[in-house]
């Protein structure tokens, strides 16, 4: 899977914010301190994920300068098949297919190969945190993913 657009309504600092015609390979965000790098991250985690509970103790993100609280992603899979992403804290998950129909969280699992979100955030998307507490890389859903993947016998690319 590869993120080729990120657009923001609302999150944290951003408001109408997009990066779009993300490359192949390596992604590697940097700038200076406030820049809004851990702002990304947590967002594109957002769409994937879905927004924590009001109750949740972490930052919500929610949006500074308006705009609606969420935005979309655009991805290609497998050669080329593109989706869109679109999620918001009010209004939900809509998954958008090529064939132009609207899916949800279930073919969003499919897309993701069924990783979960510490999958997600220690192996494929981690921050100056993850890296700080390696102590994450031992549950094991982490463990079986990385065993599935250096063997070559997991589902996730």
């Amino acid at each position: 899977m590869r993120i080729t657009d990120l657009n923001i309504d609302g999150f944290g600092k951003f408001t109408d914010f997009s990066i779009n015609d993300l490359g192949e390979g390596l992604t590697v965000l940097h700038g200076e301190n406030e820049a809004g790098k851990s702002t990304l991250l947590s967002f594109i985690r957002r769409m994937f994920f879905g927004f924590p509970d009001k109750r949740s103790k972490c930052n919500h993100y929610p949006p500074f300068k308006g705009g609606m609280h969420g935005g979309r992603l655009a991805i290609h899979v497998n050669e080329g098949t593109g989706y869109t992403i679109e999620r918001y804290a009010k209004k939900g998950l809509n998954i958008y297919l090529p064939d132009g129909s609207i899916k949800g969280e279930a073919e969003l699992g499919n897309i993701l190969g069924n990783a979960d979100k510490d999958v997600f955030e220690n192996v494929y998307a981690f921050g100056l945190d993850e890296l700080q507490d390696f102590s994450k890389l031992n549950g094991d859903s982490v463990s079986g993913k990385l065993y599935s993947a250096g063997t070559g016998i997991g589902t996730v690319s």
